[in-house]
């Protein structure tokens, strides 16, 4: 009974400790990644990696420091890729977030990478807050800017996604972005978009473009008359990859 009375005590001072110690080292690890990640006398990769932690770690106080970093013109633009990529890791405070993507965006300043890593970035956060963004990007002069908005949007879903890429694919003239829309669109399983994927397969003069199309067709878990008879007709496709996907499907 005595060593009970002792023991008890001491096992929940240990424990105590234990807990305050880790906090300590939780603490110190990151001040010594945020220090890392705004020593500009580091190496690029030093810095990322500190970036990449700080994403990965969960904790909103990062966010305010990797803001920082990605709106700073003068800072390397490796460094403001990083911390795009890492905020939508954090996700939060996620208002903040998209203001400050659309922003960098808009700028006129902003180059081609880091206005990628945005895109997908707001398809990662699934920002409907950014359709109008996201539209504009889709229809703009630069097929790769298209294409990964297509990317994004394929990534958030929902209607009014669906809806933006169904308009731009008959307007859409490069043949990589018009196989990116379709991809995209075949993230969400709906008559509607299996209309479109089935008229794409049946009629688009590019293999890419169909064999992206049958891709998403034969994963569809049902199909519809006209489903099934784009995917048979495509058995007989000129493109050996397209008809290699539609026979290994069986469908």
């Amino acid at each position: 009974m005595m060593l009970r009375k002792i023991f008890t005590p001491l096992f929940s001072a240990l424990i105590i400790l234990f807990f305050l110690s880790a906090a300590a080292d939780a603490g110190r690890d990151t001040a010594r990644d945020l220090a890392a990640a705004q020593d500009r006398s580091r190496s690029v990769e030093d810095r990322l990696r500190a970036i990449s932690t700080m994403g990965q770690s969960g904790d909103e106080r990062h966010s305010e420091s990797l803001l920082r970093m990605l709106r700073d013109k003068g800072e390397n633009r490796r460094v403001r890729t990083g911390a795009v990529m890492s905020l939508a890791k954090l996700g939060k405070p996620r208002p903040k977030i998209i203001e400050a993507y659309e922003e960098v965006y808009r700028d006129r300043k902003t180059g081609e990478n880091l206005r990628y890593a945005i895109l997908l970035s707001l398809g990662t956060l699934k920002a409907t807050e950014s359709q109008t963004l996201l539209a504009e990007a889709l229809s703009g002069g630069d097929d790769r800017i298209r294409f990964k908005a297509a990317q994004a949007l394929g990534m958030i879903g929902g209607n009014d996604a669906v809806n933006l890429l169904a308009s731009r694919l008959d307007l859409e003239r490069d043949r990589m972005v018009r196989a990116e829309i379709v991809r995209a669109l075949g993230r969400s399983e709906s008559a509607f978009v299996e209309g479109i994927l089935a008229r794409a397969l049946k009629t688009d003069p590019e293999p890419l473009v169909r064999y992206n199309a049958a891709l998403s067709l034969v994963q569809f878990k049902s199909l519809s008359t006209e489903g099934r008879e784009a995917l048979r007709a495509a058995g007989e496709d000129p493109s050996p990859i397209v008809r290699k996907t539609v026979r290994e499907a069986g469908r």
